[in-house]
Order: structure tokens, then C-alpha cells, then sequence
């Protein structure tokens, strides 16, 4: 994956979790890891993107591509699900 983001849209339902924008842009960035989770049925392709931000909270941003960048659907703390990719990461 590409790490340069021209846009990045923001959608109502990714504000859930009320992780800040700002904090969704330095995580897509400069993420610690990536991950694609392929489309199927009636999704198309995630992006998932892991990484931390200035006060070392870790994150999970997914997003999905769009003709004119990304498209982020969500944003929460990093679940245990993930935390294997991430700590790859980080090494």
C-alpha cells in the first residue's frame, strides 16, 4: 500500500469511537503496520492501518480506497485481535 494519502474523507459512523481526525491523519501517515482484508459478499476491500500517535495510544484506522483517496470508516483502540501485526510492526 501506498503511504501517500491524497484526501481522506471522513465518515459520521467512524467518529464513534471519537478518535480525532488529526490523530486518524498522523496514523495513516506513518502507520506501524498494514493490512488489507479482502471484499467479499457486499464489502468491498479494507484497508486496516495500525499505529500510534504523539501520547503513544495505539489505534486501528480501516479505511476503504475511493477515486479521490480514502475513505475512513473507522477508528477505535487497537483491539487484541490486531495487536500481533502491530507489535510486528514496531520491531
Amino acid at each position: 500500500m501506498q503511504n501517500r494519502i491524497v484526501l481522506v474523507e471522513f465518515t459520521q459512523s467512524a467518529r464513534k469511537h471519537r478518535i480525532g481526525r488529526a490523530r486518524v491523519r498522523q496514523v495513516l501517515a506513518d502507520p506501524v503496520a498494514e493490512a488489507i482484508l479482502p471484499a467479499g459478499g457486499d464489502r468491498q476491500e479494507r484497508l486496516v492501518f495500525f499505529g500510534d500517535y504523539a501520547s503513544g495510544r495505539a489505534l486501528e484506522v480501516m479505511a476503504v480506497r475511493t477515486d479521490r483517496g480514502l475513505l475512513e470508516i473507522h477508528a477505535m483502540d487497537l483491539r487484541l485481535k490486531w495487536r500481533h501485526l502491530y507489535e510486528e510492526g514496531k520491531r
